[in-house]
């Protein structure tokens, strides 16, 4: 029996962090249906001898692949042979699938493949975990635990809080062998305080270069500089390249902006030339403008752009950004800045700012964001102004609009003709995307088409580091690997969109980031290009056909997956997609997924018992606090009451990690506590000098007076300290520790 609970113990910690880790991959986290899967895991732990443990874990494997993918286990029986398997496998390759497309986190309920392979990952790591610990292998334990929670950890690089949960995944490494190699209580005190030695000097050295002095992002020359100028510290080329990127390890925030929580795109530049077989920036200067009032009208702005009330206002942070550019949503229509002394407007709603951003500089920008409907997109018609033949223009050439009589003879001759020879090795894109949009009657039908081709129908991946070919980066993109970064996809889609006649650029910028209370917080990990397309009575419109990266969910009801976008069009024919909402691309009702999946365990009971637990153990620590100083108190007489008072004292010094040696004097003491604490306590002190040393009889008064300025004092601190300090301190195990004499 001792052995069983040894084991138990010993796997259950890894499995729980497993849990927790892969819950990370989820929006909401689906943690309590993780925890139960990886407490199913651990069973066959606790299994003798080894044939029923193997048997054990088998049916385990059986049981829980069976209620994570909803097959009947009666389907894995011999006289049953393949059907069983052949769901699980059909399942699991549609979650893999889905993992190439959609960004992580993401929504379980919407994917419950993807959801069905993080519980089978949980459940394959606790059950390698529980066979180790059961075959006396910590190592082996450890490997798995830190095998499982690393692969977790590096799918999902938005989350933040790395420090804390690398010393959680080390803590979960080291658990196996210390739990299996003890034996007496003293030794699991020692092992116990080695662990969180270990793991607090590991994050320690982590955290100690948690902020790069030079950081680099080589993406796609969207270069990650460092402090060039000495002011922020991330700065970015935005024209674009296609030689690959590295995202940074640590997520740093280098924007926050206070804004409403529909998700945005936040635009940096554009890049409006396609030459020498990239996108550039080129942009010419509109005005010189003071940071207050409207800015000069754009030509490529409807008339609707100027009703004030249906600006997107946006206020700006600067966190870590070296670019005098400033960011914002949609056209910028205005802008106030008491750091900004002037702002240079340049196409595009592009703006600068001269004189440079500094680190805590703060701007509001009046942004306009179309919202139109899809069918109202549908109807727009290809009308184009002047002003938006630039956005027509392939190297040289001028390509004739959408829908225009003749215009496929008229691109058959720029390919032909020596006066554009650059643009002969793009014959190719121009040719899939003449096949892609053969059946769309309008700009936005053309659009769409080309959208979800790169995004879901064309065997395209995600791929930061894409192999290169003999010919220029999109074309090889496009006829030979089909990997690329968002670079790719969006340099391609605008590429496309121009050929078929559609005003095309790419924006370059940054996602929504994280939106918490009110604010967004924009990483350097939320850089990202995707595509604006400009339509008649609407202006430019966002699309993003980079599969896994797009952010944008409610608010972006443009795209090509999207619901209203097939109600819009009314037929199928083109998308060849199936509402998930609940209406098909025919028109037809389809049966809405249930808001709580049957194969899904009880999670708001197994989470309930885990928050129980976890609070029974922090429950546990208080008690024992608790307990000791109610015993010191029991004494009458008043020196030994003083002496409770002092020993309370230097038990909050220690748990709040101030030094104070045993035996210390007043003096010390006093010292230790306005230093450390940040309170006045001459009074205190005082009191617990008068107890000591004055007359006997007066101690008994002394003491009491100690112990209701103890109280003050800690009162104050607890007013001066963060709740995060509060709660560590709380829950610190140093003052229970036996201290050493001096």
């Amino acid at each position: 029996m001792r052995d069983a609970v040894r084991s138990v113990v010993a796997a259950a910690l890894p499995a729980a962090v497993l849990a927790l880790l892969w819950a990370r991959m989820e929006e909401p986290a689906g943690a309590g249906a993780l925890l139960a899967v990886g407490a199913l895991g651990i069973v066959p732990a606790v299994v003798r001898p080894l044939r029923w443990r193997l048997a054990t874990a088998a049916a385990t494997l059986v049981a829980g692949l069976s209620a994570v993918f909803a097959v009947s286990p009666l389907a894995a029986l011999p006289w049953t042979p393949g059907t069983w398997v052949g769901a699980v496998i059909g399942d699991a390759e549609d979650g893999l699938r889905g993992f190439e497309r959609v960004a992580v986190p993401f929504v379980p309920a919407e994917r419950p493949t993807m959801h069905g392979l993080v519980l089978t990952a949980v459940l394959g790591f606790a059950l390698v975990v529980a066979l180790s610990v059961a075959a006396r292998r910590p190592l082996l334990a450890g490997a798995a635990a830190a095998v499982g929670g690393g692969w977790a950890t590096a799918s999902v690089t938005e989350r933040g809080h790395e420090l804390a949960l690398g010393g959680l995944l080390l803590a979960a490494t080291l658990w196996p062998l210390l739990v299996l190699s003890v034996r007496t209580g003293r030794e699991i005190v020692a092992s116990g305080v080695a662990l969180a030695a270990v793991i607090a000097l590991a994050v320690g050295a982590a955290g100690a270069g948690a902020q790069p002095s030079a950081p680099y992002l080589g993406w796609r020359t969207w270069s990650l500089l460092g402090p060039e100028r000495g002011r922020v510290g991330v700065g970015y080329v935005w024209d674009a390249q296609y030689d690959g990127i590295t995202f940074p390890a640590r997520r740093t925030t280098v924007l926050r902006i206070r804004a409403a929580r529909s998700a945005l795109y936040w635009r940096a530049s554009t890049l409006d030339l396609f030459t020498a077989d990239r996108w550039f920036e080129n942009l010419y200067p509109v005005a010189i403008s003071r940071p207050a009032g409207r800015l000069p009208a754009d030509p490529l702005l409807p008339d609707g752009a100027a009703d004030a009330d249906s600006w997107v206002k946006q206020e700006v942070e600067v966190v870590r950004l070296d670019d005098d550019r400033l960011i914002g949503a949609g056209q910028p229509m205005r802008v106030e800045g008491t750091a900004l002394s002037r702002v240079f407007v340049l196409s595009g709603g592009v703006m600068r700012a001269p004189d440079g951003v500094d680190a805590g500089d703060r701007y509001t920008i009046w942004g306009y964001v179309p919202r139109p409907l899809p069918r109202e997109l549908l109807a727009s018609r290809p009308e184009y102004p002047q002003a938006a033949s630039r956005y027509l223009a392939f190297d040289r050439a001028v390509l004739p609009a959408f829908g225009l009589p003749g215009r496929e003879v008229v691109v058959r001759r720029v390919f032909s003709d020596d006066r554009y020879l650059a643009v002969r090795a793009y014959r190719p894109l121009w040719e899939e995307a003449t096949r892609i949009a053969a059946g769309a009657g309008s700009p936005y039908e053309a659009t769409l088409a080309v959208e979800r081709w790169l995004r879901e129908t064309g065997g395209f991946r995600y791929e930061e580091r894409p192999p290169a070919g003999p010919r220029p980066a999109l074309v090889d993109f496009v006829t030979r690997h089909r990997s690329g970064y968002c670079q790719h996809f969006a340099g391609t889609m605008a590429l496309m969109l121009r050929l078929l006649g559609v005003p095309a650029r790419v924006a370059v910028g940054f996602t929504s980031g994280r939106w918490k209370d009110g604010v967004w917080d924009v990483a350097d990990q939320d850089a990202h290009a995707w595509v604006e397309a400009w339509f008649q009575g609407y202006g430019w419109v966002t699309f993003d056909p980079t599969p896994g990266r797009g952010t944008l969910t409610a608010g972006y009801t443009f795209a090509s997956d999207s619901a209203d976008a097939i109600r819009a069009l009314g037929r199928g024919a083109l998308l060849d997609v199936v509402d998930f909402g609940g209406t098909t691309a025919g028109g037809a009702t389809a049966a809405a997924p249930a808001a709580s999946d049957a194969r899904s365990p009880r999670r708001g009971i197994v989470l309930a018992l885990a928050l129980l637990a976890v609070a029974a153990a922090l429950g546990s620590v208080a008690g024992l606090k608790a307990v000791r100083r109610w015993r010191r108190y029991m004494a009458r007489d008043g020196r030994r009451l003083a002496l409770a008072v002092r020993l309370e004292l230097e038990d909050v010094l220690r748990d709040q990690r101030v030094p104070v040696r045993r035996g210390a004097g007043l003096g010390e003491l006093r010292e230790a506590t306005e230093r450390g604490l940040g309170v006045p306590s001459g009074a205190l002190v005082e009191a617990l000098g008068r107890a000591r040393f004055g007359p006997p009889e007066r101690a008994t008064q002394a003491a009491t007076d100690a112990r209701r300025e103890l109280r003050r004092v800690l009162e104050l601190m607890r007013e001066r300290m963060g709740p995060g300090r509060r709660v560590r301190g709380a829950c610190s195990l140093r003052s229970l520790l036996p201290r050493r004499a001096v």
